[in-house]
């Protein structure tokens, strides 16, 4: 008979081994812990298996919560847990979809929505730019931007050519005959009193001083018409 004592035909009266063992029907999973136990089994054939989240022997399905109007509703739950939340579905963020930062999953409104300036997008890049200076089209400013000229706008951002230099140019020598207090600029006209008693007073302050040769030199080289 069978004298190997790990085969399932194991005959202890046998005195001599014919080559009868076998191995196969008494194998099977010897786990106590296993779905699929078996306490007949001898020979742990390693088949032995586990329970999934939803109780198949050797499956592997997920258990959650399986109500599509749940807050925590799980489409890959192959069955429900009874974990189904009603309650507490809330997810604050940005729900304008006009904002630049709108968050499709949220639900009530926490105030964080951030909008484009005017005819600019979310990027502060202009919708509208021909001329490609950084200024949106229809922000443009046109105006005299040379900062020395009598019509200087500050708030220009286009040039148009209307710059000029006439309007608030005049003689700026306050003792000059035709001093223009309202003048920025001086035009190289003033006139001066020269029927001082002193030669060279040009400014008539009773001295002949460094004042008066500049004045002297700021008229000098003049064409004086007849």
């Amino acid at each position: 008979g069978c004298t190997d004592a790990g085969a399932c035909n194991y005959d202890a009266t046998a005195s001599c081994d014919d080559s009868s063992c076998e191995f196969d029907s008494c194998a099977g999973c010897t786990d106590s812990a296993a779905c699929n136990y078996d306490q007949t089994a001898t020979i742990e054939d390693g088949s032995c298996l586990s329970e999934d989240e939803c109780g198949n022997c050797g499956g592997n399905a997920t258990a959650g919560c399986t109500d599509a109007g749940a807050c925590n509703y799980d489409a890959t739950a192959s069955c429900d847990d009874e974990s189904c939340d009603f309650a507490s579905c809330e997810t604050p963020g940005c729900i304008d979809p006009t904002a630049c930062n709108f968050d499709s999953e949220a639900t009530q409104d926490n105030g964080s929505c951030v909008f484009a300036l005017p005819n600019q997008d979310c990027e502060g890049n202009c919708n509208n730019d021909c001329d490609g200076d950084g200024v949106c089209d229809e922000n443009e400013v046109e105006g005299c931007m040379y900062e020395f000229a009598c019509n200087y706008n500050s708030d220009a951002t286009d040039d148009n050519g209307s710059c000029e230099l006439e309007s608030c140019s005049g003689c700026t020598y306050v003792d000059a005959a035709n001093y223009n207090a309202s003048a920025q600029y001086d035009n190289g006209l003033c006139i001066f009193n020269t029927g001082s008693s002193c030669p060279g007073d040009f400014d008539l302050d009773g001295d002949v001083s460094v004042d008066d040769l500049m004045f002297f030199l700021s008229l000098y080289g003049n064409i004086c018409e007849e």
